[in-house]
C-alpha cells in the first residue's frame, strides 16, 4: 500500500464492460520525504505535495476527491478491494492494479524510525 494525492478524475467512454460504473482516479504517490516534510498535514490543511512521483489510475469505492490524500492497495489486494466478499482462492473479475481503502485524516512520521544508521 501506499499514500498518495488524488490529482484528477479519469473518464472513460470505451473500456472493459465490467469497469462500466466504476469510477476512476488519477493519484500521485507521495515519497517519505514529503510525508516528513508534512509533518502530519494533509491536504484540507493547506499541506502542498513537492516532490510527487508518476501518476497512477485507481479504483475509487469511498468517493474522495481531488487534492485529498488516499491509501492505495495495488496488485491482488487492490482487486479484493473491489470485492471484499471473494471466496478463498477464486479470483477477483476486475482488471485493476490499484485501488483507494482509505482517505486519510491524519498521519505520522516517526523521525527515529527514518533516519539513516
Amino acid at each position: 500500500m501506499f499514500m498518495a494525492r488524488v490529482v484528477g478524475c479519469v473518464w472513460s467512454s470505451v473500456k472493459w464492460k465490467g469497469l462500466s460504473g466504476l469510477r476512476m482516479l488519477l493519484v500521485r504517490p507521495y515519497t517519505l520525504t514529503d510525508l516528513k516534510a508534512a509533518g502530519g498535514l494533509v491536504a484540507d490543511q493547506g499541506v502542498a505535495p513537492s516532490g510527487l512521483s508518476d501518476g497512477v489510475v485507481v479504483a475509487d469505492l469511498l468517493g474522495a476527491g481531488p487534492g485529498e490524500d488516499v491509501i492505495v492497495a495495488y496488485g491482488h489486494a487492490g482487486r479484493v478491494g473491489l470485492e471484499p466478499d471473494l471466496p478463498p482462492g477464486v479470483a477477483p473479475g476486475f482488471p485493476i492494479d490499484a485501488s483507494v481503502v482509505a482517505i486519510v485524516d491524519r498521519f505520522r512520521v516517526d523521525e527515529s524510525a527514518t533516519a539513516a544508521g
